[in-house]
């Protein structure tokens, strides 16, 4: 990983934004500043002046939970249009819609009276009828999994009490998992165009379960008892009566996962006779409920609608505080905040409380049904309704479309700290009910926070709303209303998918796909050779050694896998050349303070450093700059001295870059901390400005600190284009450094070093190696997986980046030993001189400049030895659905576990010349692990290398490369930024 990137870190900040694909509802410059002057005046007013906890409680406590039909959900209507009204809303009113049945709760009590007694707590299924008095009965597990399994039970069943469900251990509880929604293998991707919509998960198992119940009740069943499945007795809820609120055909309730395994357990050992009353009621007709709306009534574009929105109803063995009383009140104070600081957005503004949600989205579906003439005019749907936790970001439920928009629309809300937008499915919020009619639907990402406890128990009462994430909900929501309200132009759609009519021939069952079947041969091919991947690792980094830029050492490895591609039987294997100006040698570097104190210090010189010639003694002098002006205060004081090149910083380890915030930098290396870095543009400037001060004033050696602990030390170049520095420089380790600047603090320095460096003086020839599978189909057409085969010196380059350089050869074996056929040209490219600033890939981009046209797109392996987590695709938005029917057998494959690829940006790999050609470059996204400790120093050995995640890592170059040679198309490119040729 190139040394330049880690300055930038320290500096810098990416801009994430440039290269931005333009879109019909891109919005000008204009008014994203327009959209963060309203937003800091939104996010003030819920932080400020929030009323969501006050109308959280009000909601629990004083009305309760509202079960769908109940007078406490339409208790609820009334009182939410009142809040709306007293908030200034406009056009509020209640939209009716009519169920066949309501359901109002009994009593329910259970029992095993034999072999001995036990009692059981159970509650109720929703809409199910109650038993005739108390029943008794055998308890009978039915295993169906299959139709053929049916027959099993049929004649059995007359009068039992069944359970059908395998119990899963309830103890120890797993642990909760910050972010598991964010760091999870990918879901399917879409159909593409033209294919059929495969069904819904949710639908396969409610077929299942119609099928299962009718059974039942053929063979005389007289109750189902369903697991909780929670721990500490807690029960769960659903309803039984379907989309349509009948009356269940069985009495069905739910139990204690307790008493559930407890019934599992006793039953395998013999007969189990269970007691069991159940009390309901249902409505004699039916009875109408209905959707809560209000506007804040558009002042340009009207009749075009934003629409937030939540569910009201809830089950009732709690109070549905959390589910979904947070989302409902939410909303409502997004509605206040918006009303109270008088914003005027350009589009109308809608806020729908749904009811009959729980059910099966039903008041959504009304909705939609009842404004099936408005739904053109909708630009787009948010809905929050997972819990009381933060929203982590918003989930876009594969409207691609829009990603680009949606990045822009929330970039104001920084402070936030919202992780990149997803674009996960979920079937079991309203906003389905208008995605599937064409209407961009999105929802609300939000932290676990206790939900899968709380959700559909006694458990979900107001004390388990969380405060300020409930605030932040409600900052999301009304930020992100005003900011789409604003946009020039709707939200763009998304085709419906196609759908086959009632009547059309069934379609034929589907076939093998045959990239799947070589993905999964590839996956184990892959795994199969660890062996030669592991003693090709030990010989690069053992036997060789480092690899520095124009090194022996480097000539050897180029030479040496050029054979190993050769022995492969790899194509047009061969080595292409290019040139630097001064090859160099690292000699020994010494230091020590001589007063006020004697110390020694810990040093090494830097990359293409020149000779001190000889121990030089003078002065310290710290530079502490933040902006450029800064440096004025030391001009004319730089001869002579030894120069300690800014103040040491509070450094702080990196994160998972998947659960790093939106826009924040990701490269797995220490930065500082909590201090605002500079924008790039500037840090180059002071960078070239103490280049030439350093330079003109002759000063006689510069010391950088190591931002590594422990007397590690960090390694780079403060030259260009290998050339030598303009001073003697070397790294120092970090406890020296601030050692230095604490004696600083406190009067004058001397410092002695000595700083030995060799320069070849005469150019030198340096390599990229190269091999190919050549295509079938499409011979000129490229895909090109790679690394960087040179490092730094310190270590021996293993996980920088012999890692990368070893899984691309992992790659290519297994490709080639499975004889693979790809359509398009499969490239391995290990290059050289990355670490020097992407020189050696930049100069292969300039050698090839005639073909960049036919390369279809780059995937870079350099983070080190951690688990690929993703891909990163710079900004590519227009290649984003592309990638992920690409990369999901990586997803679905237990052993990768590929999460949803990420448009996140990194500027320091081999990757990004390609990139800034307009060939789609790439970089594998991986788990930091050491990275920081081992990155460019001498703990970067092979003791670091982490086998089963480096053979992962071959694994996601290989399925990529083959799989991306195989699309039908080329991989789109990023739409070129207006003004470029």
């Amino acid at each position: 990983m190139n040394s330049r990137r880690v300055a930038v870190l320290l500096c810098a900040v990416v801009l994430i934004f440039a290269g931005v694909r333009k879109g019909s509802a891109e919005p000008a410059a204009e008014d994203t500043n327009t959209f963060a002057a309203a937003d800091a005046q939104i996010l003030s007013e819920v932080r400020d002046h929030s009323e969501a906890m006050q109308n959280s409680e009000y909601l629990g406590d004083a009305i309760g939970p509202r079960l769908t039909g109940s007078p406490q959900l339409k208790q609820a209507n009334d009182w939410t249009a009142a809040k709306f009204r007293e908030y200034g809303l406009t056009n509020v009113h209640l939209e009716p819609w009519t169920i066949a049945h309501s359901w109002t709760r009994g009593t329910a009590h259970a029992r095993i009276v034999s072999p001995t007694e036990h009692p059981l707590t159970i509650a109720s299924a929703g809409w199910a009828p109650g038993t005739a008095g108390v029943v008794r009965g055998p308890v009978v597990y039915v295993d169906i999994k299959k139709d053929e399994d049916f027959e099993k039970y049929r004649g059995k069943l007359k009068g039992a009490i069944v359970i059908a469900q395998e119990p899963a251990s309830l103890s120890p509880p797993k642990p909760d998992e910050p972010f598991s929604e964010v760091n999870r293998p990918m879901q399917t991707p879409p159909p593409l165009k033209g294919q059929p919509v495969p069904p819904s998960p949710f639908a396969v198992l409610m077929a299942a379960a119609r099928k299962r119940t009718e059974f039942y009740k053929q063979e005389g069943v007289a109750v189902v008892l369903r697991d909780s499945n929670k721990p500490h007795g807690l029960l769960n809820m659903t309803g039984i009566g379907g989309e349509k609120f009948e009356i269940g055909a069985i009495p069905t309730a739910f139990i204690t996962g307790e008493g559930y395994r407890m019934l599992y357990r006793m039953q395998k050992h013999g007969p189990v006779q269970v007691e069991i009353e159940i009390t309901n009621s249902f409505s004699d007709k039916p009875v109408e409920v209905y959707n809560t709306v209000a506007e804040i009534k558009g002042s340009e574009k009207p009749d075009e609608v934003v629409i937030l929105g939540a569910h009201l109803d809830s089950w009732d063995l709690g109070t549905g505080s959390t589910d979904n009383g947070t989302g409902s009140m939410a909303v409502l104070e997004a509605a206040r905040a918006l009303a109270k600081r008088n914003l005027k957005p350009k589009r109308t503004i809608r806020f729908i409380l749904f009811s009959g949600e729980e059910e099966g989205l039903c008041g959504s579906v009304k909705y939609v049904e009842a404004h099936k003439d408005e739904l053109e005019k909708i630009s787009g749907v948010l809905v929050h309704d997972t819990g009381t936790g933060r929203v982590l970001t918003l989930a876009l439920h594969d409207n691609y479309q829009d990603r680009e928009i949606v990045d822009q629309v929330l970039e104001p809300l920084k402070e936030l700290r919202l992780l990149e937008p997803t674009m996960m499915h979920m079937s079991g919020t309203d906003h389905l009910s208008f995605n599937e009619v064409g209407v961009p639907g999105f929802w609300a990402l939000q932290d676990g926070a206790e939900y899968n406890k709380a959700h559909h128990s006694q458990s979900d009462t107001f004390d388990k709303v969380w405060k300020d994430d409930l605030n932040q909900g409600a900052q999301v929501l009304a930020a992100w209303a005003y900011n789409t309200a604003q946009l020039p132009e709707m939200l763009p759609r998304r085709p419906l998918p196609y759908r086959p009519s009632a009547d059309a021939p069934k379609a034929e069952a589907p076939k093998p796909d045959p990239i799947v079947e070589m993905d999964t041969k590839i996956l184990e091919q892959v795994q199969s050779d660890q062996a030669e991947l592991k003693s090709n690792m030990k010989y690069l980094t053992d036997r060789i050694g480092p690899r520095l830029t124009g090194s022996p050492q480097l000539d050897q490895a180029s030479h040496w896998t050029l054979e190993r591609f050769k022995e492969l039987g790899l194509s047009n294997a061969h080595l292409e050349p290019w040139t630097i100006a001064n090859s160099w040698m690292r000699g020994p570097a010494t230091g020590r303070i001589l007063s006020p104190t004697e110390a020694t210090l810990t040093m090494a010189a830097a990359g293409w450093s020149p000779s001190t010639n000889g121990a030089v003694r003078g002065g310290a002098l710290g530079l502490a700059y933040e902006k450029l002006e800064d440096l004025d205060q030391y001009r004319g004081k730089l001869k002579g001295a030894i120069v300690l090149l800014g103040h040491p910083r509070e450094m702080e380890a990196p994160g998972n870059p998947l659960m790093t915030p939106w826009g924040e930098e990701t490269v797995p290396v220490s930065h500082p901390k909590g201090e605002a870095p500079y924008v790039s543009g500037e840090y180059r400037k002071i960078r070239m400005a103490l280049t030439k001060m350093i330079s003109d004033e002759k000063s006689a050696a510069v010391v950088i600190g190591s931002e590594k602990e422990y007397g590690l030390l960090n390694m780079g170049t403060y030259s260009r284009e290998y050339q030598p520095a303009g001073a003697p420089v070397a790294y120092v380790a970090r406890e020296n450094y601030r050692q230095l600047w604490r004696l600083l603090d406190e009067g004058p320095v001397q410092v002695e070093v000595n700083i030995e460096g060799k320069l070849s003086g005469k150019p030198v020839e340096v390599y990229n190696t190269v091999a190919e599978i050549p295509g079938s189909e499409k011979p000129d057409e490229v895909v090109i997986i790679g690394g960087h085969l040179d490092s730094w010196d310190l270590g021996t380059g293993a996980t920088d980046n012999g890692t990368g350089s070893m899984a691309v050869l992992a790659a290519a074996r297994a490709l080639q030993k499975l004889g693979v056929k790809p359509k398009r040209t499969i490239r391995f490219v290990l290059f050289t001189g990355e670490e020097q600033g992407l020189v050696g890939s930049r100069a292969y981009v300039k050698a090839h400049q005639g073909e960049l046209g036919k390369i279809s797109g780059v995937l870079v392996h350099d983070s080190g030895t951690g688990k690929v987590l993703t891909v990163g695709l710079m900004g590519n938005y227009a290649a984003r659905e592309t990638i992920d029917h690409a990369l999901y057998p990586l997803g679905r494959a237990k052993e990768v576990g590929l999460a949803e690829p990420t448009l996140r940006t990194e500027g320091g790999s081999d990757h990004v010349p390609f990139d800034e050609a307009g060939v789609p470059g790439f970089w594998c996204v991986q788990d930091p692990v050491d990275y920081d400790k081992t990155h460019h120093s001498q703990a970067d050995t092979i003791e670091r290398v982490r086998w089963d995640d480096l053979t992962e890592g071959a694994q996601v170059l290989a399925v990529f490369a083959y799989n991306v040679a195989q699309l039908p198309e080329m991989l789109p490119r990023k739409t070129a930024k207006k003004g470029s040729d």
